[in-house]
């Protein structure tokens, strides 16, 4: 019985804790920040332009975040290094290395065809649903396992409703090729000085997205300088989605050097255009690639430098803490198909449960019972040889009873003996 009790406790736990993980599993995540300030403060948080504005694409929510920076490994850093990817990405251009190009005019923008390779890899084509439904497309970079560097404009569109809705990202895509997959926004984080104020300044944001899909792009490094820095002068890299070649469906590549920089812009001589908005701004050092500035504006014709927003300590601290503040994305990579077999396989063990259970309750053996015995009459003749007989029979079945020689009460039918007289009640036919 001990062991039955064991199996069907043993049963029950795989279920109940099968369950439980399947839930847990399949739960759409709730990911508003746990270091989200939402209290008051002394004064309206959004009167201070670097107030980090968020909003919660699941809970359609905007979040007022303060975050203290306690993490002394970011502190005074400049430079983040980058991280190749999983996969064996290699450039794509002689030598290894990226080439200057000539400055614009004319447009020498260039057409890039091994998108999975790094860096191209990190590239992103971004698929816009803003608030009031209409459509827009964009440019970003992959900056780790989970999170996309892109400018303000794409993530909150004050002529569109504010927040957009959601946001595809496809890193590499190339035509209807998409190398790694898509994913998609969870979570986007700006300054209140672009979402308040649409300030060129702070023209810039970040993208959480659903899935770990950097872990096979890989992702450039990011650095800061000094605004005198050579740097920001220097061979300057740019690549995205342009609008007005091949409908914004393939990559394109330019490179050119920097024309001026202040403490929140920069301006260079690349060819961009409209799609590529987003796009990294990247300088190449020691042969690894480091951005710089996230692409934002350009001059119609051609009749000034693009710019964007440079990433300044200010920023770049922030884009630090931003992220390692969220959790890494729960994310199962075979969606439904692996839902469809945890249902079955969760079937499957009930239904087995089920037989066992109707196999144990069908082995168990009924708990014999002891026949109730009417008393015995005073009138009997104990010695009469049919009761005689009888009471003997009776002695064998009863749970009490009487000697028949002495009139002794007896309470056990396994009791040969009486007590009191001695006679033997298993003997009592040849005795008599």
């Amino acid at each position: 019985m001990q062991k039955q009790k064991l199996i069907l406790g043993t049963i029950l736990f795989l279920i109940t804790y099968t369950t439980i993980y399947s839930y847990c599993q399949n739960f759409p995540s709730d990911f508003s920040q746990s270091n989200a300030l939402l209290s008051s403060f002394s004064k309206d948080p959004l009167e201070d332009v670097t107030t980090v504005v968020g909003y919660n694409v699941l809970t359609q929510s905007e979040e007022i975040e303060y975050f203290s920076n306690t993490n002394d490994e970011q502190i005074f850093k400049t430079i983040i290094h980058p991280f190749l990817g999983d996969t064996d990405n290699t450039n794509n251009l002689e030598g290894g290395n990226l080439e200057i190009s000539y400055p614009f005019p004319p447009d020498d923008r260039v057409k890039i065809t091994s998108t999975s390779n790094y860096p191209w890899s990190t590239i992103c084509k971004l698929y816009v649903t803003a608030a009031d439904n209409t459509q827009w497309v964009g440019s970003g970079a992959i900056i780790d396992a989970f999170h996309v560097l892109t400018c303000g404009h794409l993530v909150y569109l004050h002529d569109n409703g504010g927040w957009v809705n959601d946001v595809m990202v496809i890193p590499g895509m190339r035509g209807s090729y998409q190398p790694f997959g898509q994913a998609y926004a969870t979570y986007y984080r700006s300054y209140a000085g672009w979402t308040q104020d649409e300030m060129v300044e702070h023209d810039w944001a970040v993208i959480t997205l659903d899935r770990p899909i950097g872990n096979q792009t890989g992702w450039m490094g990011r650095i800061t300088e000094d605004i005198l820095d050579p740097i920001y002068m220097g061979t300057l890299h740019i690549a995205g989605y342009p609008g007005d070649l091949d409908s914004g469906e393939y990559m394109y590549y330019d490179s050119d050097i920097g024309e001026d920089v202040d403490n929140y812009n920069h301006w260079y001589w690349m060819d961009t255009a409209e799609g590529q908005s987003g796009s990294p701004v990247w300088a190449e050092i020691n042969g690894s690639y480091y951005i710089l500035t996230v692409n934002a504006y350009q001059y119609v014709n051609g009749v000034g430098a693009n710019f964007g927003t440079r990433l300044n300590q200010d920023k770049f601290d922030q884009l630090n803490t931003w992220l390692s503040a969220d959790p890494f994305p729960d994310y199962n990579p075979n969606g439904w198909e692996s839902n469809l077999i945890l249902i079955i396989a969760i079937i499957a063990i009930i239904g087995v449960t089920v037989v066992v259970i109707a196999i144990i309750i069908a082995s168990r053996k009924p708990t014999p019972t002891l026949p109730l015995v009417e008393p015995y009459e005073d009138n009997i003749n104990l010695y009469d040889s049919e009761d005689t007989i009888s009471l003997s029979q009776q002695l064998h079945s009863q749970v009490f009873g009487f000697c028949p020689n002495c009139g002794k009460e007896i309470f056990r039918v396994t009791q040969r003996y009486c007590s009191n007289c001695g006679l033997d009640f298993f003997n009592l036919d040849s005795e008599e």
